[in-house]
Parts: C-alpha cells; sequence; structure tokens
C-alpha cells in the first residue's frame, strides 16, 4: 500500500515527461537545427534574466522579514528563495510544498513560524496579484491588436479572474479575525506534516496559542508598517518582467523579433500552466501550450518549441540544480531541527 502511495506522487511527473517526449521527438532533428543557429549572447541574456529575476524575488523576501520585524542576510534570502521555489518545481503541490520548506528555512533563522507564515502568504497574494493583472492587461491589449473576440481572449479573462480570486482569499484570510483564527491551526499543522512528508523533520513544536497572537500581532504590525509594501509590490513586479524577458531573449536568440503584446499573452497562456497544481511547474503542459500559441503567429513551431525549452531551463532547471547546491551548503553550517 505505501509502495502505491509513492508511486502515486510520480504520476504528474510521469504524465509532464510523456507530453515532453511527444512534444520533442518528433521535431528533435529540427530544434537540433534551430540550436545551432542560435546567438550565445542572447542565450547568455536570458539566463541573466532569470538570475535578475530570482535577485528581486529574493528581495521581496528580505524586505518582508524586515517588515515583519527581523533580519537575516541577504544571501539567506536568495538562498531560501531559490530552495523553496525549486521545490515547487518538483513537487505538484499547488505551492504548499515551497511554503513549508520556506518556513522550516526561516525558523531556522529565528524568525518564528508566525513571522514566517505571514510573509509568506502576503507575497503569494502579491504574486498571484500582479500575475492576474499581467493577464488580465495583456489579454485585453490582445484584444484589440485582434479587435473581435475568440476563445484565447474568453479563457484569458477567465483565467485572469481565477488568478485574482487566490490573493483574495488569502486577503480574507489574513485581515479577517474570524477567518484567521479558523484557519490558523489547520495552517500551523499543514506545515508540519508537509515539512515530514518532504523532509522528515518538523518545526519544533511551539503552544499554539502563543503562535495565535503572534501571528495576530504580525497582522497588527504589517498593517501599521502599510506604506513600506508598495517596495515589495515593486520587487514582485520586477520579478515578473524579468521573467517575461528570459522569454524574450529566447526568441531574439533565434532572432525571431515579436511584439510585446503577443509575447506577454503567450507568457501568460504558459505561466497559468506554471501555476495550476497538476503538473510540476506545468512541465510539459506549458511547452505545449506556449509553442502551440507562438506557432499560430507565424511562428516555426520547432523555434517555439526551442524559445520555451529555453525558458524551461533557465529559469527552472539550472536555479533547481543551484538551489540543491545552496541547501546542502545551508545544512552544513546550520544546526538540525531536532525530530519531533
Amino acid at each position: 500500500m505505501k509502495i502505491i502511495k509513492k508511486l502515486i506522487k510520480f504520476i504528474p511527473l510521469i504524465v509532464a515527461i510523456v507530453i515532453l517526449f511527444f512534444l520533442i521527438y518528433p521535431n528533435y532533428d529540427q530544434i537540433v537545427k534551430v540550436y545551432s543557429i542560435s546567438s550565445k549572447k542572447y542565450l547568455f541574456l536570458a539566463f541573466l534574466s532569470a538570475i535578475a529575476s530570482y535577485f528581486f524575488m529574493s528581495l521581496s523576501l528580505h524586505e518582508m522579514i524586515k517588515i515583519m520585524g527581523y533580519k537575516i542576510g541577504f544571501f539567506d534570502s536568495f538562498s531560501i528563495t531559490f530552495i523553496s521555489t525549486s521545490v515547487n518545481y518538483f513537487l505538484s503541490s499547488g505551492g504548499a510544498s515551497g511554503f513549508a520548506i520556506r518556513t522550516h528555512l526561516l525558523n531556522k533563522k529565528k524568525v518564528p513560524v508566525s513571522a514566517s507564515v505571514t510573509t509568506s502568504v502576503v507575497l503569494t497574494a502579491f504574486i498571484y496579484l500582479i500575475l492576474g493583472f499581467i493577464i488580465f492587461q495583456s489579454f485585453l491589449l490582445h484584444l484589440f491588436q485582434i479587435k473581435h473576440l475568440n476563445s484565447q481572449i474568453i479563457e484569458g479573462f477567465v483565467a485572469s479572474i481565477v488568478v485574482f480570486l487566490i490573493p483574495l482569499v488569502m486577503t480574507l484570510i489574513l485581515y479577517n479575525y474570524r477567518f484567521r483564527n479558523r484557519w490558523a491551526i489547520r495552517i500551523y499543522y499543514f506545515i508540519n506534516s508537509t515539512l515530514y512528508q518532504i523532509t522528515k523533520y518538523q518545526i519544533a513544536k511551539e503552544d499554539f496559542k502563543y503562535f495565535k497572537n503572534q501571528l495576530n500581532f504580525g497582522i497588527n504590525l504589517l498593517d501599521k508598517k502599510k506604506y513600506e509594501l508598495p517596495k515589495v509590490i515593486i520587487y514582485v513586479l520586477f520579478d515578473w518582467v524579468f521573467n517575461i524577458i528570459v522569454l524574450y531573449f529566447a526568441f531574439m536568440s533565434i532572432n525571431i523579433k515579436i511584439s510585446v503584446i503577443t509575447l506577454i499573452v503567450g507568457f501568460s497562456f504558459g505561466i497559468v500552466m506554471a501555476v495550476i497544481p497538476i503538473l510540476p511547474a506545468g512541465l510539459g503542459a506549458m511547452e505545449l501550450v506556449i509553442s502551440g500559441f507562438y506557432s499560430n503567429y507565424g511562428i516555426p513551431f520547432e523555434s517555439a518549441i526551442f524559445a520555451s525549452l529555453v525558458f524551461r531551463v533557465f529559469y527552472y532547471i539550472v536555479p533547481s540544480i543551484i538551489s540543491l547546491i545552496m541547501y546542502y551548503g545551508m545544512r552544513m553550517v546550520e544546526p538540525d531541527i531536532d525530530r519531533v
């Protein structure tokens, strides 16, 4: 029975690999030819843009922790961002696994669980809020460009509404006292159970009443310092901007110039696949959707596949490898959390 449960966890990854296989294999020779003529200068710029995206993502975490009244080094923020984000790529848990790992690592840096939870919820709300705005405005601009409704516009509108609902729910949980108390205990034990499944460690037990009081204190503190939050929002916005630029340079590397509107619309389609908790980071589905969309705008299918794979490698795979090094480095210099 345990073996079956373990195998079930790998089903999303297997499905993703199958999609990638049938997407890449029939076009393998053409993709190799596209790579052979690609500009390594623009590929390097795509890689730097991915690092810049993570840099601003780390700045947003660093700033939120500071607003909550705690200080950790920027390199620690950078490492924790890399590690927690990479965990989400491998485990299709809708962000739950990364949420738990981030809390675990911040706790090792003497940041209380309550402050970590508040920070993670607020950052996640901002990330989805700005993503929803990007999706909505890109499809609105696309509508003006083509001047008539089609299925893509309707799908984009629905997707933007769904993405906007996520920060709305999170805001209700945070700022509504009744909702917050109802969800506080679920969040607390959820983090420990998720963390145990990943690392076999748990955050040290603390009195739940103390945790709830600290959480309420954190929300009140956040409310007092709300005028410092625009800086965090700007960092999150730049994170998304450089995210999009990775795909832009991927196309530039094969001498394909694409309009900003078309670029953002195609990116929006792909990123929606990445945030849906079915496949790990939308693996396979993102590449299929991005390639299909851009091929409809006169871009050769194999070139669109190549651009999507460049985005996958530079924004997902390379950072994941780096995060493994960072994680083991942090484990070597930090004391282990006691098993419970």
